[in-house]
């Protein structure tokens, strides 16, 4: 088989799912319409329909999988009704563009969704799934920012405990890759909601019919819970792989350290632009600091 238009139409295939059912149902017409050698031609003749759709199937779940774990909570509650919606993402071009775009992407295309399913839901639910979702696209961003910068030498490890001397002196600062957003309520009771999904379970979920957005629009239309959720990227570790030619390819690990504040906190947020030393707070801050640097999602200067 050829490598360009023999094998741009298998991988059409793959993932095209609506040109798979057009396949099976009429060869000629499909393959009429991609110019294809006459022995290529013969070969997608005689392909297998059940081998074609075993290997879509089975591609299409890793893909899935994949392009699900970082969208865990929004994933599953656009999902919910309409898995085979998400897999719609790769049918397009964007299913072969690098990691980080192509991450990006699949945040555009539940944008798209949850458009769609606005109409569909109570508007409160709408609300909520948007802005987990905003908080989950920021999560990708920051790690795609952290990945760009560890290639240039430039990313923050895991923060150490501070010294002695720092907790004394030290000012309070948000340090760099930290991302704050608002809630309108606790992320555990979302995912509780949406039946305990996470990060490398929900679309196996979302396809055996296990994720419900019922309970979620009961959590929505409820007294709302307002959080603050402060998450800090941090490169956890690097490594390389075998990539072609005998080359090698970075791998970088992200982590987001991550704490949530009961209420808006945008006020505690803003102070900290003053960068205070923890002697300067009042005593119930100056233990909320505390907190909040162990945690490792603000800082003290040396």
């Amino acid at each position: 088989m050829s490598p360009s238009a023999a094998w741009t139409l298998y991988e059409r295939l793959l993932f095209d799912e609506e040109l798979r059912e057009a396949f099976a149902a009429n060869r000629a017409s499909v393959l009429d319409q991609h110019g294809l050698a006459e022995v290529d031609r013969a070969r997608f003749c005689a392909m297998s329909l059940a081998g074609l759709q075993a290997d879509a199937e089975g591609r299409r779940r890793y893909l899935m999988a994949a392009l699900c774990r970082p969208y865990p909570l929004s994933a599953a509650a656009i999902g919910a009704d309409n898995p085979r919606a998400l897999s719609r993402f790769l049918s397009g071009p964007a299913l072969f563009l690098p990691l980080a775009e192509r991450s990006a992407r699949f945040g555009d295309h539940l944008s798209g969704l949850l458009d769609a399913l606005e109409d569909h839901i109570p508007e409160v639910a709408g609300r909520l799934i948007r802005a987990v979702l905003s908080v989950e696209r920021a999560l990708v961003d920051n790690a795609a920012a952290l990945r760009e910068a560890a290639g240039r030498g430039e990313a923050p490890g895991p923060p150490s405990p501070p010294s002695s001397a720092q907790l004394k002196r030290g000012r309070v600062r948000l340090p760099p890759y930290l991302l704050v957003a608002e809630l309108p309520a606790p992320t555990e009771l979302v995912r509780a909601a949406l039946g305990g999904v996470g990060p490398e379970d929900v679309f196996p979920k979302l396809e055996a019919g296990q994720v419900s957005r019922d309970r979620l629009i009961t959590v929505a239309r409820a007294e709302e819970q307002p959080v603050t959720l402060m998450c800090r990227g941090v490169v956890s570790g690097q490594s390389h792989e075998r990539a072609g030619a005998g080359g090698l390819s970075p791998l970088v690990d992200v982590k987001h350290l991550r704490v949530e504040l009961a209420g808006r906190q945008g006020p505690l947020i803003q102070s900290l632009q003053d960068e205070p030393t923890l002697k300067e707070l009042p005593p119930a801050r100056e233990a909320l600091m505390r907190r909040l640097i162990e945690a490792g999602v603000v800082e003290l200067t040396r």
